[in-house]
């Protein structure tokens, strides 16, 4: 019997420290915050929902998304670690919404449509800053110019890298905040989830083409 999926979260988070951001998965708290924006205007839905998770992990928001998906809706989840994919398969095989789990990273998937919503859980401030940029980039490129983007950061994380760092770390993580910096306009709402391990901010955005010929 293979061992819960927490434990293999923790198992993947020690020998794959630069890729997984946290040593246990996200809780009940921060995965229904990150979907709430999701299903805020479901009531108004005039086609079925194409929503993609980035970074599922073992797969706590991906549990929030299946429970409150429809019929005839879309989940694809992207996920670059072969150990969680594996989870996520055995855990979702049999949903009433099976999420279609692809091994790529976001930079090179290509699904050949724009999504309604985009979940992230990737830990970005591990990744080099570039790689950050065309995530981002990515991202945008997947999302409808009427879509939410959702992710998550640890409260003070970036922050106190940014302190307790030197050299080419620092300017990686002072290129990274840089990046964020450059997006907060495109900020629609932010929340804080303070019990999770470590606490954590929810933060949507707008996509970009969203402002344009507004004030």
């Amino acid at each position: 019997m293979a061992p819960p999926a927490p434990l293999r979260f923790l198992r993947q988070s020690i020998s794959q420290a630069q890729t997984v951001g946290a040593l246990w998965p996200s809780s009940r708290g921060l995965s229904r915050a990150m979907v709430e924006p999701v299903f805020a205007h479901a009531h108004t839905r005039r086609e079925p929902l194409r929503v993609l998770e980035i970074g599922a992990g073992v797969g706590p928001v991906t549990e929030e998304l299946v429970s409150r998906l429809l019929p005839g809706d879309r989940l694809d989840v992207v996920e670059l670690n072969p150990e969680f994919c594996a989870v996520l398969r055995e855990r979702f095989g049999a949903a009433a919404i099976v999420p279609t789990v692809y091994q790529v990273s976001i930079t090179e998937f290509n699904p050949g449509i724009r999504y309604h919503h985009i979940v992230s859980g990737l830990p970005l401030a591990n990744f080099p800053a570039q790689l950050v940029e065309a995530a981002y980039q990515r991202i945008f490129d997947l999302l409808e110019p009427t879509g939410t983007f959702v992710m998550f950061e640890h409260v003070l994380g970036r922050e106190l890298l940014n302190t307790f760092t030197a050299g080419e770390a620092r300017d990686r993580i002072a290129r990274i905040l840089q990046i964020e910096a450059d997006l907060e306009p495109l900020v629609v709402s932010s929340k804080t989830v303070p019990i999770n391990m470590p606490p954590a901010r929810v933060v949507v955005r707008r996509h970009p083409e969203a402002g344009r010929g507004q004030s």
